[in-house]
């Protein structure tokens, strides 16, 4: 938003909070691709132990410490999705309140 905002000096409220939304949109599919891959890397070779052992795949989604890590994928992905729309609510404040 910074940089938008040194390209535009008289840009209003409002068109800063578009654009920052429109940012924020990119980052924030690229950021939760990022976490996905993150998260499921650290139980991916106790899903190889549990296929190797013939574990069906209903079970393996059952278990504990699978669930977790499926809910700290999704509870990150809405921190992430929740986060983006506020940071560019605040950022379009910061940078055209001497606009005002």
């Amino acid at each position: 938003m910074h940089e938008v905002v040194l390209k535009k000096p008289d840009i209003s409220f409002t068109e800063a909070m578009h654009s920052g939304f429109r940012v924020g949109r990119a980052v924030v599919g690229t950021m939760t691709t990022t976490l996905l891959f993150a998260y499921s890397g650290g139980y991916l070779t106790v899903m190889m132990v549990f296929m190797a052992q013939g574990v069906p795949l209903m079970n393996f989604f059952n278990l504990n410490y699978v669930a977790a890590e499926i809910l700290n994928t999704v509870v990150g992905s809405f921190g992430l999705v929740t986060v983006a729309p506020f940071t560019a609510i605040t950022g379009a404040l910061i940078y055209t309140k001497h606009n005002r």
